[in-house]
């Protein structure tokens, strides 16, 4: 009964994950601007949405799973939740919350604005004229983000 209930709660999650997956695709392609589009900063966009909205949604099933382990007619632990069941279930969401946080850390200060300075640092005219190369431009974008980390 434990592993089911708690099974379900992380079927519950991976399904309101997945519904942010189509929700921020719809949300970035109707507010992009179709002549700006790239694909890199769209499926950044995408994937930044995603697991920011998936920590923040880490919260309820925490609450979920803890709440599972007791009964609340009886106002203790459920026989099933002896401490090595809760335990797992802590584990499991430690690793989560770790896994997610630190995501968002390195989307935030690497990936997003490597790829936003990747966008900026294209020049269709150089480009054309065999002026930019892409180390060119990965070396621009790479001394930008490194820039925006010593500043942040």
């Amino acid at each position: 009964m434990a592993h089911l209930q708690t099974s379900l709660i992380w079927v519950v999650y991976a399904i309101a994950i997945t519904i942010l997956i189509a929700v921020a695709s719809i949300f970035i392609y109707v507010y992009q601007t179709p002549r700006d589009r790239s694909p890199s900063v769209t499926l950044t966009c995408i994937f930044a949405i995603t697991t920011l909205l998936a920590t923040v949604l880490l919260l309820p099933v925490d609450v979920a799973l803890v709440s599972s382990t007791t009964s609340p007619a009886l106002g203790r632990r459920k026989d099933w939740a002896t401490q090595d069941e809760v335990d797992e279930i802590t584990f499991s969401l430690t690793v989560v919350y770790y896994l997610l946080y630190s995501l968002d850390a390195v989307l935030c200060l690497l990936v997003i604005p490597f790829t936003y300075f990747w966008y900026e640092e294209y020049d269709e005219v150089a480009t054309e004229h065999g002026e930019q190369t892409i180390g060119k431009r990965l070396w621009g974008a790479l001394k930008y983000t490194m820039s925006f980390m010593a500043i942040v």
